[in-house]
């Protein structure tokens, strides 16, 4: 119908519109540019936090390639403190878990491992780390421990991995019918990586002449 209003009908109506929907036309620019400025400010703070954790980091790994155990931990601890939920952080407990199993300090190794499980959003992170933690509970003759830690799956992408630990597991448990089922599951989910397939085959086919030799 406006086409046909006269051009001063239609300027009476737009600014009777604009009255009665001003405020709200300004709220939502206001709420629009709020979000906009909070979406900066907070992308802004992590980009900082992110800077400041890889100085820290930086710092432990250069004590850390100097011997300096003391000034290693130091630093380490600021990044659990300060940034438990950076990859930063994550990566220093890693390096302190790894350190540790060197020494045989497998208590320490694990309570990293377990550091990293419980601050990390990342499910890859998570997934290393119950690995890992898994193959140090079958180091430290807790085979069974391992494999029910390994039933929570994180990531499904380190399905050969898991596998191929929990075989691990059920070797150590002499139990050779699961440990080679495992094994057989983990080279089906492998990629034909040229180290760590080939170990896994020795493993499996280890198991196959074993099997034979029992019967």
């Amino acid at each position: 119908m406006t086409e046909y209003l006269t051009e001063q009908e239609q300027i009476e109506i737009l600014k009777s519109w604009i009255k009665q929907y001003s405020l709200v036309i300004l709220a939502g620019v206001v709420i629009a540019i709020a979000g906009i400025s909070g979406w900066h400010y907070w992308q802004q703070r992590q980009n900082n936090i992110l800077d400041h954790a890889s100085a820290v980091y930086d710092e432990m790994i250069t004590m850390r390639a100097q011997n300096d155990d003391h000034a290693t931990l130091v630093q380490a601890k600021k990044l659990f403190s300060r940034y438990p939920q950076t990859t930063y952080g994550q990566m220093a407990a890693f390096m302190l878990a790894r350190d540790a199993v060197t020494k045989k300090n497998f208590a320490k190794a694990e309570e990293k491992l377990t550091w990293v499980i419980e601050h990390s959003k990342i499910d890859s992170m998570r997934q290393i780390a119950r690995i890992r933690l898994a193959r140090i509970m079958i180091a430290t003759n807790k085979p069974q421990n391992a494999i029910d830690h390994l039933k929570i799956i994180e990531d499904k992408n380190f399905s050969g991995l898991i596998n191929e630990v929990k075989g691990d597991a059920y070797l150590a448990m002499k139990n050779i019918t699961m440990a080679r089922q495992a094994y057989q599951q983990a080279l089906s989910e492998l990629p034909n990586a040229e180290v760590v397939r080939p170990i896994l085959q020795m493993k499996y086919d280890n198991l196959a002449t074993t099997t034979l030799s029992a019967s």
